[in-house]
């Protein structure tokens, strides 16, 4: 019976998640900070599951299907898409767990970002990175099984548009006949913590941009309670005139991202359904604004938990694993084409950077 591991790397906390078949035979959570301080943790719940068929590596922007084993540091580069060690790691600690994971000759693999896919269309991915990343791709994976699961269909008749809302980041996906064809990334959508967009001229006045003012200015920046949970958060939205604009403003930018997305939809009809997936999707008050706010255009319904700790990615991950070894979610991988994957996250930019200078710094 094939047995196989899932992680997400996610803003606040790295998820476990592995089945044997389809049993569930871990489901566990340690906090981001930990495995940052001491990345050997990730290391050790990873080796406390014996005679692992693969795991899902955590994946960042991700790669075609790639062995850890065969990694390089450009490849990793390509996964984090950061410059210095310092703010590589002390970000997520992504880069670290996986040199650990090769050195370990751990049975892992990389798997694709949205850019990656062939299903979206060339024309889509012109000047864009963040598609959504290889964990965004996992929870749409998730997303298929539940609506494969609940309303008896096959893969090839999933339709729903996907919305992420994590600790740090909100992504949006569109799934049409079980294929991801378009997706609106992490960094191009308000989040919790994440600006989303950056306007031009804004970008040009603040002239050295590095992580820390992307994964800034978002929801609880506005709201100048940067320190507050999601659900802490929201109790103050009633009461606080800046908390009250920061949630519109959050609302308002996923919004238009759904109908957006939307579009790229070849019929609208299909579209079966919202999905809300992650952290921010068990807080009422936010389901309920979105509910109100798409009411009379789209059902919103809640992504299905295949276990009890874990988030969806870490789930996805875990089916995907499984898929691409041939076992029960097979139909699922195959229909989404994740082995047909190809090219970098830093094709088809027109954009004037030195991409060879920048790829060549690395070597």
């Amino acid at each position: 019976m094939i047995k196989v591991l899932g992680i997400d790397p996610g803003s606040l906390t790295w998820d476990f998640f592995a089945l044997k078949g389809k049993q569930v035979i871990l489901d566990i959570s340690i906090s981001t900070k930990e495995v940052i301080e001491e990345p050997l943790k990730a290391i050790s719940i990873i080796k406390s599951l014996k005679n692992l068929d693969l795991i899902v590596a955590p994946s960042g922007f991700g790669l075609p299907l790639k062995n850890v084993k065969d990694i390089t540091e450009k490849d990793i580069f390509l996964t984090l898409l950061k410059f210095d060690k310092k703010e590589r790691e002390q970000l997520v600690g992504l880069g670290e767990v996986l040199r650990l994971m090769k050195a370990e000759n751990l049975p892992g693999i990389i798997v694709p970002g949205v850019k990656h896919l062939p299903t979206i269309p060339r024309y889509r991915k012109i000047n864009k990175i963040d598609m959504g990343t290889a964990d965004k791709l996992c929870t749409v994976v998730t997303g298929i099984r539940d609506q494969i699961d609940r309303l008896k269909i096959q893969p090839i008749n999933t339709n729903f548009i996907m919305v992420e809302l994590g600790f740090g980041f909100t992504a949006v996906l569109a799934i049409e006949n079980g294929q991801v064809i378009d997706g609106i990334g992490g960094s191009n959508i308000m989040g919790f913590r994440a600006c989303g967009s950056l306007d031009g001229e804004l970008a040009y006045l603040i002239k050295n941009i590095k992580k820390n003012i992307i994964y800034g200015g978002g929801l609880s920046s506005i709201s100048g309670h940067k320190d507050l949970t999601l659900n802490q958060f929201t109790k103050l939205v009633n009461n606080d005139h800046q908390t009250k604009l920061a949630f519109h403003a959050y609302i308002s930018d996923l919004i238009k991202a759904i109908y957006a997305i939307s579009s790229s939809f070849s019929n609208k009809d299909q579209i079966t359904e919202i999905l809300l997936a992650g952290r921010g999707a068990d807080n009422h008050v936010i389901k309920d604004e979105i509910t109100n706010s798409l009411e009379g255009f789209f059902t919103v319904e809640m992504m299905q938990n295949y276990g009890s700790i874990s988030k969806h990615a870490a789930q996805g991950a875990a089916f995907i694993a499984n898929g691409l070894l041939g076992g029960e979610f097979g139909p699922i991988v195959n229909n989404l084409k994740i082995k047909e994957a190809k090219g970098s996250v830093l094709d088809d930019i027109y954009i004037s950077f030195d991409k060879n200078k920048l790829l060549s710094d690395l070597n």
